[in-house]
């Protein structure tokens, strides 16, 4: 019998749905929305019934926004490990809910819709939403499965965590595959890693 060399379908078939999801735009909830900067165009903010809009992408020019969009904030933060984007967490959480409250819908983007604006949405449903940043972080991964937040940014998101709750539901951690420290979080998809090497690879 020759052995499977290759993944199996239902693994090519996460993959092609992860990057699909990568150019779609997330609902997290009713009024909030997540993207990357490309799918931000004033056909798809009136479809949605966008009024607000957040742009965490300052190296991408500004946008064209429809008359709806009677809101922009502008976050400028790029996405790196030296970037402070903790000062904003509660400002942009604290317009979203006022948005809301309001009856309008807010789009939050960066340039791919992975880090900064993920980390922004992260911050809102600690603060407003009733969550546990790991709560948080699984509800928005479960609409929205690319997002990835770099290390210095959960480091931030944790920090609001605990001021605002007392406590903290993720930790930074080594992690062998990954070589590094990495949100307890992302574990699973480095144990991923290593029992497809394991099989594929480690046996040869």
């Amino acid at each position: 019998m020759v052995a499977d060399s290759q993944p199996s379908s239902s693994t090519d078939n996460e993959h092609h749905n992860d990057s699909t999801k990568l150019f779609a735009i997330a609902e997290i909830e009713p009024w909030l929305y997540l993207c990357g900067a490309a799918l931000v165009t004033a056909s798809k903010l009136r479809a949605l019934g966008i009024t607000c809009v957040v742009s965490a992408a300052p190296e991408l020019p500004r946008l064209p926004l429809p008359p709806e969009v009677t809101r922009h904030c502008v976050v400028s933060v790029r996405d790196h490990v030296a970037s402070d984007l903790s000062p904003h967490l509660e400002r942009v959480a604290d317009l979203i809910q006022e948005v809301k409250n309001e009856g309008g819908k807010t789009l939050v983007h960066c340039v791919a819709g992975v880090s900064r604006s993920a980390s922004l949405c992260l911050g809102y449903l600690v603060k407003y939403g009733g969550m546990s940043l790991a709560e948080a972080y699984h509800h928005v991964h479960s609409r929205r499965q690319c997002i990835r937040p770099n290390n210095s940014f959960f480091e931030q998101l944790i920090s609001l965590e605990k001021r605002l709750t007392g406590s903290t539901t993720i930790s930074m951690v080594y992690n062998l595959g990954a070589r590094g420290i990495i949100p307890d979080v992302y574990e699973s998809d480095y144990s991923a890693t290593s029992r497809y090497l394991s099989r594929f690879i480690g046996a040869t």
